[in-house]
């Protein structure tokens, strides 16, 4: 993850330190720091795999079953259409 070069200053603390390069980012983190950043990638990674596992299985359930979407979106729209109706009707009454 990372390579020695050197006295540089830390992006986290800014001290003039022995410095290693996260070969990800190319950030320069003193050896305290370092271990802050990975573990700061490993969270990151770790919520984008629970994102996509949990996309991958939204995504197979709707293979499995392409009624049910169509049936969501039928709800989706329909709830859309009486919420204009109700404003609608809403306005005319306060006009009148």
């Amino acid at each position: 993850m990372a390579t020695a070069i050197g006295r540089i200053r830390c992006v986290t603390c800014h001290k003039e330190k022995v410095t290693y390069k996260c070969r990800g980012c190319s950030l320069e983190f003193c050896f305290s720091h370092l271990k802050d950043h990975h573990q700061e990638l490993g969270q990151q990674l770790h919520e984008i795999e629970v994102t996509r596992n949990l996309f991958r299985q939204s995504l197979t359930e709707q293979i499995k079953e392409p009624q049910k979407q169509s049936l969501i979106q039928q709800i989706n729209e329909w709830e859309r259409e009486s919420i204009d109706k109700i404003r609608h009707t809403a306005e005319e009454a306060r006009q009148q």
